[in-house]
This record gives C-alpha cells, sequence and structure tokens, in this order.
C-alpha cells in the first residue's frame, strides 16, 4: 500500500487478525441474554457442520438445509437435528439420497419428524434430483464407467 493508504491498511489488517473478546461478543449480541447467545451459536455451528461434511454431495444438501431452516427450529428439533449431524456421512448421504429409510430412532409415528422431513425436501430439491439413467448414459458415452 501507499504511505497514504497504509494507516488504513494496518488498521483494516489488525481488526481481520483480532479474535473478538467476550464483552464485544456479548455487546455485539443486540440485547440477547447469555442463553439466547448460547442458542444463536449453536445453530450457527450446526449450520457450519452441516455445510463442512467433506462430502460435496452432503455439503450441498445438508448445507442448504441447514442455511435455510436451522435458525427456524425450537431446541428440541436442534436437539434432533443435532443428532442428525453426529452421524457418519456416509449415514447421512444415504438418508438424503434415498439409500436408505430415515434411522429407525429419528422416525415418528406420522412420518413427518424433522430427519423424515430433510429426506422428504432432499427428494423435492433439485439439488437431490439426479436421474440414474442419464448418469449412467453419459458417464458410458465418456467412456468414464
Amino acid at each position: 500500500p501507499t504511505a497514504e493508504a497504509q494507516p488504513r491498511y494496518e488498521e483494516i489488517m489488525e481488526r481481520h487478525l483480532r479474535l473478538p473478546t467476550a464483552e464485544k461478543v456479548a455487546n455485539d449480541s443486540s440485547g440477547m441474554n447469555e442463553e439466547e447467545r448460547n442458542l444463536a451459536v449453536r445453530k450457527k455451528r450446526l449450520v457450519y457442520r452441516s455445510k463442512q461434511r467433506g462430502w460435496l454431495e452432503v455439503d450441498l444438501l445438508l448445507g442448504t438445509w441447514a442455511a435455510e431452516n436451522v435458525s427456524n427450529l425450537s431446541v428440541a428439533e436442534l436437539d434432533e437435528f443435532e443428532k442428525f449431524v453426529n452421524l457418519e456421512t456416509i449415514d447421512i448421504y444415504n438418508v438424503l439420497t434415498l439409500r436408505t429409510d430415515v434411522p429407525e430412532d429419528m422416525r415418528t409415528a406420522g412420518g413427518d419428524g424433522l430427519v423424515e422431513r430433510i429426506a422428504q425436501w432432499a427428494k423435492e430439491s433439485p439439488l437431490g434430483k439426479a436421474d440414474q439413467e442419464k448418469y449412467v448414459e453419459v458417464k458410458t458415452k465418456n467412456n468414464l464407467i
């Protein structure tokens, strides 16, 4: 940076590298009490974990659902979602792509449990709609299988 821009550059860099203090986090929480702040942090962490599974397909499906819905979940639903997120990535993938059913302990009698709603969303989502015949056709045409 030029000599004129250097002070502004240093100010921006210092803010960028500085870790937030507990006081700053409390002040930035718009009048939330500690319980509300903890809930907000929990929701953000669940969204992050949903987007950063390490498998592109799961990151896209689960991460998109989480970004759109986690902020509106009740505490009980957050518990259920966290239990789902704690599964192995392959198990989440299989549920989202309808290769396996929702785990027995996450099903409800009416079929409207949180994980069941996520699976239904994935089924209806453009992200979750892949035509297997078309996939095989493209792979075969391009000598990839």
